[in-house]
């Protein structure tokens, strides 16, 4: 019979624990690069015109915000942000995105990115394009649905300018 030292259990038990632990963490790194890329194909929509799957990533909680790219004021809760949404969709049609990554990480239960994203789209019913560059941050948070916005907020103040 094979009988183990409570020093070589110890450490058993260690490595057990250890990997794990990096295994959950390796898993929630996959979740939360999954929920990225759904993100980005939901921003793409938004840039078409369909608000639906953007708004879809968002969380319930009356504690969301959004500081939008086309300025105005900072929205909070499911339903102002779901009316500012449907708006910024009905101003874009026929657009194409590139979404560089500055930072994304996530930790536990909360992660964030940091990108540039450069947008090209027609403004519906006008032919020429428009382009618009956004520096934007977003913080999200994993809940039972899995990964979801709590805020984001978006510029267009890519010079950097002294005080004047």
């Amino acid at each position: 019979m094979f009988s183990f030292s409570r020093k070589s259990f110890f450490v058993i038990v260690v490595l057990g624990l250890l990997t794990t632990s990096a295994l959950a963490q390796k898993n929630s790194s996959t979740d939360f690069q999954n929920f990225l890329t759904k993100l980005d194909a939901a921003q793409l929509e938004m840039q078409n015109g369909k608000s639906d799957a953007f708004k879809a990533l968002w969380s319930d909680s009356e504690e969301i915000t959004l500081s939008g790219g086309f300025g105005g004021t900072v929205e909070k809760g499911p339903k102002a942000i779901d009316a500012r949404l449907d708006w910024v969709g009905q101003q874009f049609s026929n657009g194409t995105n590139k979404i560089e990554r500055v930072v994304a990480t996530a930790s536990g239960d909360f992660a964030y990115v940091v990108q540039l994203e450069h947008i090209r789209f027609h403004v519906p019913g006008k032919l020429e394009e428009s382009t618009r560059d956004y520096r934007v941050t977003m913080v999200f948070r994993r809940e039972k649905t899995g990964w979801r916005i709590l805020h984001r907020q978006a510029d267009t103040n890519l010079t950097k300018q002294a005080p004047q």
